[in-house]
């Protein structure tokens, strides 16, 4: 009899139990929680600027999937072009895949009116404006946003009210189908847990991968060529009588940058990538150090002191025969590894048979990924840009902007003589400087993200840029041409030169993933395997739309010619007044869409306009004519450009990011 009660009562327990569970209005089989991090990228002051870049992305993803064939399809347009689609929503002239103009629209691009809004302090040059660096570099939590997901068509929670506790905290109470606001700590987590009051608690775990991303490099990386907000032109002001001029001729209508000297902007790929990376995981963060710097190389820049892009001139009064410009320098700190050091370290920083290394290896965290682009400027890639644009009997007065002029066969003997050691010796200071764990290895060079350098040379075809050749045509019948033609007394582009540093960017890609893998590194060379600049080099249009004044590339000209190509001349000042082909100040658009990917000649006049100031801080337009500044920023990816070589470099990373983000969880 008593085994017959228990069994009984057994069922009836298991009855009630069931009914109960029945009755619940919560239950794991009808909601789940769901929550994710707000402000997802640390670097970010303002938790909407990148609630801004993630509205954005799911946008364009809208837009990807109603023109997609497949959900397969839909993938892999999505995973290509991310980074590029988030860019195209925020600084498309027109809405995504229309012709229709937008109504508002933002001639700066959208980091003009936030580049105050980071982490980032520019007197300092630390990240020190979101509190102190150890604040910044070690997060105590992160702020997140949780909400029920009904899992069944039906699920009726709306008329209740839940009540939701994160670890030990107070319980919140809001209604049970809205978005509840916590704090989660890190890097231990907690328990959410939710209930209808007087019901039981389902909960989750929940713990934030904060992921420290680091970027050295030069100024590809830096984001050279797109200054946050951009310089301002005067449609009633001209310089040399017929060229577009600022607004004012003092600084205050210059060029901004996040970091002036180093000429590092918001648009920077390595910023982007990472960026791009906190956007898709939303229980993880990222907490960006970039330090890349115009200019820079891995001896003078990286590990080294280095001259900066910009200059400043000596000359005590006009009467001198001639300026004297010296580039802003820093002393032995001067350098991305030091600057890095400090904000890491919490000891000294210390310098041990050539290496910056930090005291006892005493460091605020761990590194989890180095961005690095460097290597162009040690053998010359400018230079070469330089032989192959330089008027032949150039003076040597034009050839001081490059350096020296390094031919094609020269740059091809620098690849093999000279980045080796170059990369040998960014080796060993990151392996001495950075503590890039990974389990049981104390450094782990796979860590190391090497990314390729773009082609940058084609036109919308794919072919390399024509010039000046056997043809019996004007110089400016040439697009390339067309798109130097503020400088056409001293730049041309000519086929035989232009196609012998284009094979160089083959050979280039090669070399650098066989140096990536002697030391252990992850090369990203899909910036240029993958081709993702084929058809948007400096001299592509879109020939459909050739009087948009963002596809031109001819630049304003107050005056007329005999041919619609014509460089600005003297000489044409008599036949007429009036800008061509566009006004400089009203229909300027520095970030809309265009066809070519890379800043032209023309492109750093009207984007950039960089000029010498002297010692007080003062234009001085004598040493900015000698020194040729106006060209700082050509020949670089745009914001286009920079956004495609993020997505490129996350096509390689996205593997690597899904076994980190699954670490300790």
């Amino acid at each position: 009899m008593v085994r017959r009660f228990s069994v009984l009562a057994f069922l009836v327990l298991a009855i009630l139990a069931a009914a109960s569970a029945q009755a619940e209005i919560l239950t794991t089989a009808n909601v789940k929680i769901e929550w994710k991090v707000v402000n997802r990228f640390r670097f970010f002051r303002d938790p909407d600027l990148f609630k801004l870049h993630e509205t954005a992305w799911r946008q364009y993803g809208q837009h990807v999937n109603a023109h997609s064939s497949s959900a397969q399809e839909f993938s892999r347009l999505y995973a290509e072009s991310s980074v590029l689609g988030t860019e195209h929503m925020l600084n498309d002239r027109r809405i995504p895949f229309t012709d229709i103009l937008r109504s508002k629209f933002d001639w700066r691009g959208w980091a003009a009116g936030v580049m105050n809004d980071t982490c980032w302090d520019a007197k300092s040059r630390q990240h020190s404006a979101c509190g102190t660096v150890e604040n910044y570099v070690n997060p105590k939590a992160h702020d997140i946003e949780i909400s029920l997901q009904p899992l069944a068509s039906g699920t009726a929670i709306a008329e209740y009210n839940c009540q939701w506790r994160v670890g030990n905290n107070p319980p919140m109470t809001a209604p049970c189908d809205e978005t509840v606001k916590a704090v989660l700590p890190y890097p231990t987590g907690a328990t959410i847990s939710v209930n209808v009051e007087g019901e039981r608690a389902i909960s989750i775990d929940a713990k934030v991968k904060d992921l420290l991303i680091v970027g050295f490099g030069d100024s590809f990386a830096s984001g050279e060529g797109n200054p946050d907000s951009p310089v301002r032109l005067d449609e009633n002001l001209r310089t040399d009588n017929f060229y577009p001029a600022r607004t004012s001729q003092n600084t205050a209508s210059s060029a901004q940058w996040m970091d002036q000297l180093c000429h590092r902007s918001l648009y920077g790929h390595q910023l982007r990538t990472a960026l791009q990376i906190a956007v898709e995981n939303p229980h993880g963060a990222v907490t960006f150090m970039g330090y890349a710097c115009s200019g820079a190389a891995v001896a003078k820049g990286v590990i080294g002191p280095q001259s900066y892009v910009e200059y400043v001139s000596q000359s005590s009064s006009s009467k001198d025969p001639a300026p004297i410009i010296n580039a802003v320098s820093g002393g032995r700190q001067d350098n991305q590894i030091y600057w890095f050091l400090r904000e890491i370290c919490k000891t000294q920083v210390q310098n041990v048979d050539g290496n910056w290394q930090c005291e006892g290896q005493q460091f605020r965290r761990d590194v989890d990924l180095v961005l690095v682009s460097v290597g162009g400027n040690d053998i010359g890639f400018a230079n070469l840009v330089g032989w192959a644009t330089l008027r032949d009997g150039a003076s040597s007065k034009l050839a001081q902007l490059f350096g020296q002029i390094v031919s094609a066969n020269q740059f091809a003997d620098n690849m093999k003589n000279l980045l080796p050691d170059a990369y040998q010796k960014l080796a060993r200071a990151l392996e001495k400087a950075v503590p890039l764990r990974n389990g049981d290895m104390a450094f782990d060079p796979a860590r190391v993200i090497l990314t390729a350098y773009p082609d940058i040379l084609a036109d919308e075809t794919g072919r390399t840029c024509a010039g000046v050749g056997a043809a019996d045509k004007p110089e400016d019948f040439y697009a390339a041409n067309q798109s130097l033609d503020r400088f056409a007394s001293w730049l041309v582009v000519a086929d035989d030169k232009l196609a012998a540093a284009h094979a160089q960017l083959g050979v280039l890609h090669k070399r650098m993933g066989e140096l990536a893998e002697a030391n252990g590194w992850t090369y990203a060379g899909r910036a240029y395997s993958d081709e993702p600049f084929r058809g948007h080099g400096f001299c592509a249009q879109r020939k459909n739309r050739s009087d948009d004044p963002a596809e031109i590339l001819l630049i304003p000209c107050w005056g007329k010619s005999t041919r619609p190509s014509q460089t600005c001349q003297a000489g044409i000042l008599g036949q007429g007044t009036g800008w061509r082909p566009y006004d400089p100040a009203q229909q300027n658009y520095p970030y809309a869409l265009r066809q070519r990917w890379v800043r032209s000649f023309n492109d750093a006049f009207m984007v950039m306009n960089q000029k010498v100031v002297d010692r007080f801080g003062a234009i001085d337009e004598r040493a900015s004519s000698s020194n040729f500044s106006e060209t700082t920023g050509a020949m670089h990816p745009n914001a286009e450009g920079q956004a495609a070589m993020a997505d490129a470099i996350l096509l390689d990373l996205r593997p690597e990011l899904a076994k980190i983000f699954a670490e300790d969880q």
